[in-house]
């Protein structure tokens, strides 16, 4: 409102005195060019904060086409006031908001500009230029300097927050070593030691206490990979691997824990990509896993295909198993779980249908269906 009521009030005296100070229908110009240029020269003032550059230019050359028309010698200016004020304030606008080049490219113009107005006040117009220009490039690094200021002061508050971030992760990192690998370690020991510590272990007893011990293992060592990550001191993890290629591995591993379970892989492995394959592996791991637990020594049926339709590729894992088998040992129940909400997460995050149901002979029916291009 205050730039329109400026631009009104300038426009409003370049107008009219543009026949005192320039008389303009001596030499020719039709009437109506006589307000077009007092628009051009005032009007500007309302556009100068979003177009500096080109506001300053307008009113600039509005003054340079009025220094021809200058017949009256007892004006001292080569151009009405009006513009003189344009000019002062789109000069400022731009040595403040401008880019470097277009604010030297102002103050250059501006400068040389004054060289049209009459000898005896182009001196002084030239130096008042200068000083003006002073002025506001002054104002230009002051406030060039408070933006720099406020950025800085926004990086070290961002620094400071990741370093207190980075220690809780490292606070968390260590009480969780402390407590879960120090008990898996002493898994790990009491299995290995088990068939030496106790009498009458037959063969297969120790052999069941060596797959104990290495799936116990194989644990513990996830484990401390996937706290290394956690630690912001890590720079690289020697991670194991996962994806499609994981997914025998896994169901031959559960075999060798004992697990009674066969599978039917009928898709194409090498051509699931990274992200279904992590997806997949997870969902049958976690589906492996609730079956140890919940139904301990239940056969357990997965099946992997690979199918096509609304146009894409699409993965199919169904993983069954049956009930406990008679007079297996069943961990005591505990509510809590996240199991299956979380591979549900997994599978519909990359746009994949879950579903988990009870079986009616006792047991658990997974089935999950991910896209090949998924991301």
């Amino acid at each position: 409102m205050l730039l329109l009521s400026t631009a009104v009030a300038l426009y409003a005296v370049a107008w009219p005195t543009s026949f005192q100070t320039h008389t303009l229908v001596s030499h020719n110009i039709h009437l109506a060019i006589i307000p077009l240029l007092a628009a051009t020269g005032t009007w500007p003032v309302l556009t100068a904060l979003r177009w500096p550059g080109r506001s300053w230019a307008f009113v600039a050359l509005s003054c340079l086409v009025c220094v021809p028309f200058r017949d009256n010698p007892d004006f001292a200016l080569g151009w009405p006031v009006a513009f003189h004020l344009a000019l002062a304030f789109t000069l400022g606008v731009a040595i403040v908001k401008a880019s470097d080049k277009v604010a030297v490219a102002a103050v250059l113009g501006s400068t040389a500009l004054m060289a049209f107005n009459p000898a005896e006040v182009r001196a002084g117009w030239v130096v008042g230029v200068i000083v003006w220009s002073i002025f506001f490039l002054l104002l230009r690094w002051l406030l060039a300097s408070r933006a720099s200021l406020r950025l800085e002061s926004s990086r070290a508050s961002e620094e400071s927050q990741l370093r207190v971030m980075a220690e809780e992760r490292n606070r968390l990192s260590r009480d969780l070593h402390d407590v879960v690998a120090h008990q898996m370690s002493m898994i790990v020991v009491q299995a290995q030691s088990a068939p030496y510590r106790l009498q009458g272990v037959t063969p297969a007893i120790h052999a069941e206490f060596d797959s104990l011990s290495s799936t116990a293992r194989e644990a513990l060592n996830q484990v401390r990979e996937l706290l290394g990550v956690l630690r912001s001191d890590a720079e690289e993890g020697a991670m194991t691997p996962v994806g499609a290629d994981q997914i025998e591995p896994t169901l031959a591993a559960a075999r060798r824990a004992g697990m009674d379970i066969s599978w039917v892989i009928d898709a194409d492995v090498a051509h699931i990509n990274e992200t279904a394959g992590v997806v997949l592996q997870r969902v049958l791991q976690e589906c492996l896993s609730n079956a140890s637990r919940h139904a301990p020594g239940a056969k357990v049926l997965v099946a992997l295909h690979g199918t096509q339709h609304e146009g894409k590729n699409w993965a199919q894992l169904k993983v069954d198993n049956g009930p406990a088998a008679a007079g297996s040992l069943r961990p005591p129940e505990h509510g809590g779980g996240s199991g299956i909400e979380g591979m549900s997460a997994r599978v519909r995050t990359v746009g994949g249908a879950f579903s988990a149901l009870p079986a009616a002979d006792g047991g658990f029916s997974v089935a999950a269906e991910i896209p090949l291009n998924a991301r």
